[in-house]
């Protein structure tokens, strides 16, 4: 058996050598119980709801509109880009989340990679928006004559 037969075989053993390692080390700090880790454990859960979509991830690319603050104008229709995030060795939030609230009533069509809905919203509805590290793009087109406004939220 030469050297580069050997390579593959060593890294397996070594990586298997670690995780033996965390096990043992993670079981007796442990203590047993669910409660021992509560800070990490959090962490974790927390990771799960993605980052916050805010209107600075947000670019106009069509139409008629603004995004400041925490609200969306449009006059008529609109299209949004947002923006990709994340970058080359992202270990930051695998998507990013928000609420749309609708003044008026309006239609949301959503484009999340390669996938298109349309929702329609009335003024109190709330459009649920999540978008991978790939970004995607935001339609609005408002249903009531003039233009409309929504706010976008965090998610809840």
């Amino acid at each position: 058996m030469n050297s580069g037969n050997r390579k593959p075989i060593i890294v397996v053993v070594a990586c298997a050598v670690v995780a033996v390692l965390v096990l043992v080390f993670g079981v007796s700090c442990g203590g047993g119980n669910d409660a021992a880790a509560p800070g990490w454990q959090s962490g974790f859960a927390g990771a799960a709801k993605g980052g916050k979509l805010t209107t600075a991830d947000l670019a106009p690319a069509g139409g008629s509109c603004s995004a400041s603050g925490g609200q969306l104008a449009v006059a008529g229709s609109c299209t949004f880009t947002v923006r990709e995030f994340g970058g080359l060795f992202s270990f930051g939030p695998p998507t990013k989340r928000a609420r749309l609230l609708p003044q008026q009533a309006v239609e949301v069509t959503l484009s999340v990679e390669g996938t298109r809905t349309e929702q329609s919203a009335d003024p109190g509805d709330t459009v649920e928006l999540t978008f991978g590290t790939s970004g995607g793009s935001l339609g609005i087109r408002c249903l009531v004559p003039g233009g409309c406004v929504l706010q976008l939220v965090e998610a809840g």
